[in-house]
């Protein structure tokens, strides 16, 4: 009996992820900006609440103490920056470029950590460190766009991570749904480019295309395919992780029980898609200020994440 039931999930499962991906892909190159703008005010506050505590759950465990509590303080720190400079308690350039210093402080302590135990893999958060920190200096607006778009991508690592490194499927399906198509979807637009109802809104365009971008021909192609790469990014985050997170674990953060964290969650959903009606470009500031925590938080785990590429051991990460 349980094989069956097994098979109807997973037929169930394909199909909607198929629906999902198919309608994802549409209404990417119909209507970009639409989608871009629909999904996030509907599911953006749900999914940052989701990995979370999906994160928590997978890795406070995992994380030597020292390591946790610089994380927490570097990361409040970038929220309390973001809130500021949305109300001009901080200048918000200077806010914009303290924010991204504390993040480069992230990846610093993420790739001490894996280069304690090997220096060559430490590189590549030195490399890391270096594209952040030369981006800094260079483009901080682009920096920051960059960041948003390369966000998209992170339910990847997180994916082979649960999967230990090990399983191939999972890396071609990723590379298709999160390299090829994306890839497909900027080709069709830029040749199309001349024959389509592009529509205009820079508020919305601003979030994936960087002002010194938006004049250039690759400009709305592009943004087509990150608009994708979200509902992607979206779909799996709260379809996938939500599943993958036990009721009962080890947490640094007392979630409630899933009855009363997702009712919760649906209520406060509600009403910020309202604020967003009211108001998007105030809404996604705020929203963005409890983003910011979540897209910064991933970056420094999937460093540390580089030094258990080899191993199945589930040893602390972190060593300090």
């Amino acid at each position: 009996m349980e094989t069956p039931t097994k098979n109807c999930r997973l037929i169930t499962f394909t199909i909607w992820s198929i629906v999902i991906i198919l309608a994802s892909g549409w209404s990417a190159i119909a209507m970009p900006l639409t989608t871009y703008a629909t999904t996030l005010a509907t599911f953006g506050i749900a999914h940052v609440a989701i990995e979370l505590r999906y994160i928590d759950s997978r890795f406070h465990a995992r994380l030597a103490p020292k390591i946790e509590l610089i994380l927490v303080v570097l990361l409040i720190s970038i929220a309390l920056l973001r809130w500021c400079g949305i109300f001009g308690t901080i200048a918000p350039n200077l806010a914009h470029l303290l924010e991204l210093s504390c993040g480069l402080g992230l990846v610093l302590v993420a790739t001490q950590q894996v280069w304690i135990n090997n220096w060559r893999r430490g590189t590549i958060g030195m490399l890391i460190a270096g594209l952040l920190g030369y981006g800094i200096v260079r483009d901080p607006i682009a920096t920051s766009v960059i960041l948003a778009i390369v966000h998209n991508l992170t339910p990847i690592g997180f994916i082979l991570e649960r999967q230990q490194f090990k399983t191939k499927p999972t890396m071609w399906i990723c590379g298709l749904l999160f390299g090829l198509l994306p890839c497909l979807i900027l080709t069709h637009q830029f040749g199309s480019i001349g024959h389509v109802n592009i529509e205009s809104n820079s508020t919305y365009l601003s979030a994936f295309i960087a002002p010194s971008w938006q004049q250039l021909p690759i400009a709305y192609p592009l943004f087509s395919a990150v608009a994708f790469l979200q509902c992607l990014h979206y779909a799996i985050v709260i379809g996938l992780f939500s599943q993958w997170t036990p009721s009962r674990t080890d947490s640094l953060i007392p979630w409630l029980t899933p009855k009363y964290f997702y009712l919760l969650l649906g209520l406060v959903s509600i009403c910020l898609f309202g604020y967003f009606q009211q108001s998007f470009v105030l809404a996604r500031a705020v929203y963005g200020v409890v983003a910011s925590i979540h897209a910064w938080l991933e970056i420094p785990l999937l460093i540390m994440l580089v030094d258990r590429l080899p191993t199945n051991k589930k040893s602390r990460i972190g060593t300090n």
